[in-house]
Parts: C-alpha cells; structure tokens; sequence
C-alpha cells in the first residue's frame, strides 16, 4: 500500500487552467515597467480588477463577454479578444494617442478549473461540467468530481447526500451566491433543491473557507451561482426523463423591466409517478413524489451612484412517498385479510425563501467597497412511517432563518495589504419533533425540541499579496451564541506560495462549529424498527472541529499542453460531534455527542489531454474515517477506505460530446449485526464495486442540445438493501445497510433548447 500510495503522489493532480492572469506593463520611452493600479475589466459588464504594486492581475472567466479591457490614466485603452484562458496574459499600455490592435488568443476554458489566485484550494466549476452527468438537481451533479463523493441513496427515504472529506456534506458550509443555504432543516435536502439547469457555475473549496461567510465551514465549501438576470439566456428549456420513471422539466427566462433593472424566472417541475422493484423484495428501488421550485429574481443599478443590488424570492414544495409496493400502489386487501407487510414511508416539505444583496463601490476608489446580503426563509418538513400494524413514527420539523451580512473592503497603504471586515447577525428558530405511534415502541422516549438562537458576530480578514508567488490571508471572527450562552473565536489561515512558475503549494487550517439537528440528519435510522435512544443528546451542544491542510500541484509542459497533477491531504478532528452509534445493540439507535471523532483524506489525480479535444482525469482517494463509538473508535458506516475514479471526455468539431466515468469504490464498513439471530445478520463490510457511467451530447447551431446517457451501465445491483424486507413489522426490519446502487441500470434522455438574442 505505501509503494501505491508514494506513486500516486507522483502521479496525480488537478487542471490549473480557468483564469486569467498576468502583467500590465507601461511602456515609457521603449521600457517595460509594472503598472499598478491599472483597471482591467471584461467589456459591458461590472466584473474587473486592478493591478497589485507589481503591475499583476487575476480575473475570473466572463461568460457574457470576450473582450478583456485595461486602461489607466493617460495611457492608450487597450482591448483583446479572449477565447484562451490558458497561461498569462500580458499588455503593455503606451501612452495616450498610440494606436494598439486587438488581438485574439485561440482556446477554450476549463470546465473545472482551479483558481490560482486564491490561497485556499478553491474549484471553478461551470455548468459544461455539470452537464457531463445526468443532472437533474445539484446532489446528483458530482458524478464526475473527485473532490466531491455522493452517497447512494436508500431505497426508502431517497436520502442522497454529498461527502467532503470523508464527512457528511452538513460539515461544509453550502451558499447560494455567498447566502448560507443547505444548513439546518434544509442540510439533508438542500442540494435536491438546486435544479442542475438553474446553476452558472460552482465554486468548492477544500478545507476552511473565509471567516467572512460564517463560523460552520469544517471541512470546505461550495458556492452556488444561479443564472442572473443580467446573464442568463433569453430563453432556456430542458426536458429529461429515465427508466426508472423520473420526468422533469425546466425553463429560464430573462427580461427587462427598465434600462437598468433586468429580472429572471426559473421554474422547475418533476415528478416520479410510479414505483419499480427490480429485486423484488417488494419494496419500491426508489420513492416515488414530486418538486415543484420557483425563483424570481432581479437585478438592478443606480446610474452614475455605484449602487447596484438584487433582489428575489424562492419557493419549493416536495413530496416522496417509499416503503412497499402495496403501500405505494395503494392496493390493500379489501377482503378483509389484513395486508401484514403494508409499510410506507411519507415526507413533504415546503420552503420559502426572499434574498437580496446591495453593493456600493466608491468613486475613484474601486479597492473600497461597501456589500450588505441578507436572506429571510421558513421551512417545514412532515415526515410519517405507516405500516399495517401502527407500529409507525411521527417526525416533524419547522425551521426559520434571518440573516444579514455586511462587508466593507479597503486597502492598507496599497493593494498589496487588502482587508474585509463587517457585521454579522443570524437568527435560527428551530423546531423538531419525534413520536412513536404505537404501543410496541412507546416507552421510547418522545424526543422535543425547540430553541431560539441568535448570532451576532464580528470578523476581520486581513490579505497579503507582495508578490503574485505569495498570498497570505488569515481571519479571525467572534460569535455570542443566545442559546448556549457562549462565545466562540473562530481563527482561520491560508497560505499560498509559487516557487516555480508551474509549481503551488498551499497550507491552511483553522476552526469550525454547527448545530446539528438529530431528527433531520437521521431519517434513514427512523425508517428501522430500532429502538431510539436520545439519553447521549439529552443536553444539545454545538458541533466543534478543527481541519489542516495541505497541497502541492506541479503542472508538466508538454508539447503544447500541460499535465498537471496535484496531491492534497486534510485532517479533521472534532472536539464535539454527534454520533449515531448502531453497533451497540442491532436494536437501538444510540444518539451520542461525543469527542473524539476524526477523518483523514488524501487525494491524488491527474488531468492531460493526450490527444486534441480528449480530456483524461484520474484520481485515487484514501479516506480515514473514524468516529467515537460507545465501545470506542471505529471506523464510520459506509466511508469507503479507498476509491479510485476516471473521467474521459471527448468532443468533435461537430458539436459532438463523449463522457465515460469509471468509479471503484473499496469495501464500507456496515452496522454491527452480530448479536442478531443468524437469519438476520450482515457481513461487517459490503464489497467492493465498480460503476460505470456514459454519455453522448449533440449540439445544434439552432440553439438545440440533446443527450442520452447510461448510469450504472454494468448493471451493478445490490440485491439486498433492506435487513428483514419480507417483515417491516418485525424487530429486525432495518433500511441502513445501502451501500450500492439498488435501481441497476438507468437509461435516460433530455433535450436543452436555449435562446440567447436580445
């Protein structure tokens, strides 16, 4: 194993190619000096930088424009169509009254792509991703990401949730548009919420994020950038369905409302109608419900003031339904003769949510800047186990939010020393609730809670950038918690270092802390016949934990192409985590808060394109997962040790697309079952499999794409999911041992149609 793991270091890495970066240069009787304070901007739009005291510049990739601009005071604007953004990219100013052409650099941007001007390891991801995979929603759109793994959902609830470091996606702080979103009541499903089409890209970050978007970040985070009013198409249409009866549908439209306020709608529709049980363990593979989602949102300026803001509102309403065929299909016996393996599993949930952000820059002074984001939401998650013998459970949810985040950005003597500090407030009012419904499981305990807690908080941020090789930012922010009446610091830190031009190492580390709802988090467990015991979280307590990290990427010139591989490794402790420990006895469900709980991650992964329009992605991740289990350490349920990945994507001059992913995922551990009568037991660990994933595109000059695709296109199948699936009413009924796909083999198509015209 460390002969493989030392040759994978070797070997591995990730793109550094998505921005645009270089040096604007003066030219001052024939010589060539830096230019700072130079503004370079993308044309007809708001997005642009300056210079730092040695003249360089990094800018994010534009997709409502091509043309790069710089200008400075009294020197010859200068103007460059960008089709690359790959390399640097350098302009030499000369004074006013010279005439410069405009030049074009062939190319095309990454669809992932790393950002190589933020200390932390941060991924540009653009919705050319996102459409390699069968993207219904954003919990589905990481099939062909390393840095992200997706957990299978169980047939029942059709929970599926993203992993981040050998940690549940709860421990990443998730935003739409820098606005904390999947958090709370909405941290299970918030991602099954996002509709693939309605995002422009993604920014991840591995490791600890800016002390600016809050105290919960543990183990990374990922922004969401939806379609803007002032960018989205015109018109956008997707349809898509599969085999296993999804049907979904999609549309955008962008407007105006005046010559300075320009607004979006984007509505989402699906529904899965009816069930299947391919291994006939008369259980449904995957629920069945529906989503319905609604953004509106606008985008507006003051002319002439540097004012400039938006403002919107979104609502989703959703339904699942699991459990038996008989139950889903609604056919109970009516002879009288009682239907004894009848079990169904109801969930709805409605949200609300109105966002807004206002920003002002001052005149003459673009390094200063003013941000005010601020979101209201409420939240309700109903959710009913039934089953022939009233042996069912009552779970209820309620979560509302307010948030307010005020930014104010300024430079310390030059741009080499920037700072970003303000004030922030977020009020959670929470609500969650569990009962048993029959005599069987009553004398469990009936778990309530309800609590108000308000955070105000102050941070300051302080970066450093002496040279375009450095860039040093640490944080630190303070938060006075209402409901435990506590303080906590939060100190965060960043380093970026360029010894070489194609060499980056990066180091970062700092503290984290969440609030965990033990209802909301837990659905799968209360889907089993297992006994709650809430005794370990009778006094609820903050999740606490700290993360470090490291990375090294090197980028090889070969040819006119680069290969570039990286390694990055991070470690997670906790000083409070909660624990839902299923080994202690097959028939309880232990809730603990406990210290002690750690995971290590370690990824490796290539990028090249061997051959013209053939793009190959490889990478291998080791993960150590351990939690504190009532008898000690042990490994976490169903956290691969190893997994191994491949993406191979390839496009013709005809607007044709291939994508084949390749996963192999190493053994998971399972819940202990030994004390179980034989019949009812399960191995410790599930085996190791492959899955395979395929997809073609077509693109048409009218504005047409369409697709078809294969998941899981072995037809890769764990047959038995479910513990006892022949007696839901037994004591042994248990639906957490999903470790591999259930459904099998899933065929799907859609079409995108997209008008862009003004």
């Amino acid at each position: 194993m460390k002969v493989l793991l030392s040759f994978l270091l070797l070997i591995s890495g990730i793109s550094l190619c998505g921005q645009i970066t270089g040096t604007v240069y003066a030219d001052e009787n024939g010589k060539k000096n830096p230019l700072p304070g130079a503004s370079v901007f993308w044309e007809g739009t708001e997005t642009g930088t300056t210079t730092n005291a040695n003249g360089y510049y990094t800018l994010s990739p534009s997709t409502e424009s091509k043309t790069l601009v710089v200008s400075f005071v009294g020197y010859k604007t200068q103007k460059r169509i960008i089709i690359s953004h790959r390399g640097k990219i350098d302009f030499t100013l000369a004074t006013a009254g010279t005439q410069l052409k405009e030049a074009e650099v062939l190319g095309e941007r990454e669809a992932t792509a790393v950002d190589l001007k933020s200390a932390g390891l941060t991924f540009n991801i653009d919705d050319k991703e996102l459409r390699k995979a069968a993207c219904c929603n954003l919990s589905e759109s990481f099939e062909t990401n390393a840095t992200i793994d997706v957990s299978f959902a169980d047939a029942v609830t059709g929970q599926k949730q993203i992993e981040m470091l050998g940690l549940a996606g709860k421990y990443a702080l998730i935003q739409r548009e820098n606005i904390p979103y999947a958090r709370g009541l909405n941290a299970s499903s918030g991602l099954t919420f996002v509709p693939g089409p309605f995002v422009e890209s993604l920014q991840l970050t591995k490791g600890l994020s800016s002390v600016i978007n809050g105290y919960e970040s543990i183990t990374g985070q990922i922004n969401i950038e939806l379609q803007k009013p002032e960018t989205a198409p015109r018109l956008l249409v997707n349809a898509f369905g599969n085999a296993g009866g999804r049907m979904e549908l999609n549309g955008i439209t962008r407007f105006h409302v005046s010559e300075r306020t320009s607004g979006a709608i984007l509505a989402h529709a699906s529904t899965t109608p009816f069930a299947q049980d391919r291994n006939e363990d008369g259980f449904a593979d995957m629920p069945t419900g529906s989503q319905l989602n609604l953004t509106n949102r606008y985008h507006w300026k003051i002319k002439n003031s540097g004012w400039e803001g938006q403002v919107g509102f979104n609502v989703v309403r959703s339904k699942t339904k699991g459990g038996t065929l008989s139950y889903l299909e609604g056919n109970a016996h009516d002879s009288g003769v009682p239907d004894t393996n009848r079990w169904g599993f109801d969930s709805e949930q409605n949200r609300l949510e109105v966002f807004g952000k206002n920003g002002y820059v001052f005149k003459d002074k673009p390094f200063r800047s003013l941000g005010i984001i601020y979101s209201l939401s409420t939240q309700q998650r109903k959710s009913e186990i039934i089953s022939h013998q009233a042996r069912g459970r009552n779970l209820s949810s309620r979560f509302n939010a307010a948030y307010l985040n005020t930014i104010f950005q300024d430079i310390i003597g030059d741009t080499r020393h920037t700072y970003r500090t303000g004030l922030s407030f977020q009020v959670d009012e929470v609500s969650e609730a569990y009962r048993p419904t029959h005599p069987v499981i009553a004398y469990e305990d009936v778990y309530a809670l309800d609590r108000l807690e308000a955070v105000p908080g102050a941070y300051f941020e302080y970066s450093f950038e002496p040279t375009p090789k450095l860039t040093l930012v640490s944080g630190i922010r303070a938060d006075y918690n209402s409901y435990f009446k506590e303080t906590y610091v939060t100190p965060r830190l960043n380093l970026r270092y360029m010894p070489a031009p194609l060499t980056t190492l990066r180091i970062g580390g700092g503290r984290g802390q969440r609030t965990p709802l033990v209802v909301n988090e837990n659905l799968s467990v209360f889907a089993s016949n297992r006994n709650m015991n809430f005794g370990g979280v009778a006094a609820l307590a903050p999740e606490i934990g700290w993360n470090a990290g490291a990375s090294v990427s090197q980028s090889i010139e070969i040819g006119e192409r680069l290969l570039v591989f990286n390694v990055d490794a991070f470690y997670t402790w906790f000083e409070t985590k909660m624990v839902t420990d299923l080994d202690f006895d097959p028939q309880q469900a232990v809730f603990l808060l406990n210290r002690g709980s750690r995971s290590f991650s370690l990824l490796s992964q290539v990028d090249y394109e061997p051959l013209e329009n053939l793009k190959v992605r490889v990478a291998y991740k080791y993960l150590d997962a351990q939690e504190q289990f009532l008898d000690g350490l042990a490994q976490s349920y169903l956290i691969p040790e190893h997994r191994a990945f491949a993406n191979l994507a390839y496009s013709t001059a005809k607007q044709w697309k291939f994508d084949l992913t390749v996963n192999w995922f190493g053994q998971k551990r399972l819940p202990d079952t030994g004390r179980n009568p034989s019949a009812f037991r399960r191995p410790d660990y599930s085996p190791a499999f492959f899955t395979l994933n395929a997809q073609i595109n077509k693109t048409f000059k009218n504005g047409l794409e369409v697709f078809a695709g294969c998941d899981n296109l072995l037809n890769f199948r764990q047959e038995d999911p479910i513990l006892s699936a022949d007696n839901p009413q037994g004591r042994y009924f248990d639906t957490n041992f999903t470790w591999g796909p259930v459904f099998g083999r899933n065929i799907y198509a859609g079409l995108y149609y997209t008008l862009r015209e003004n």
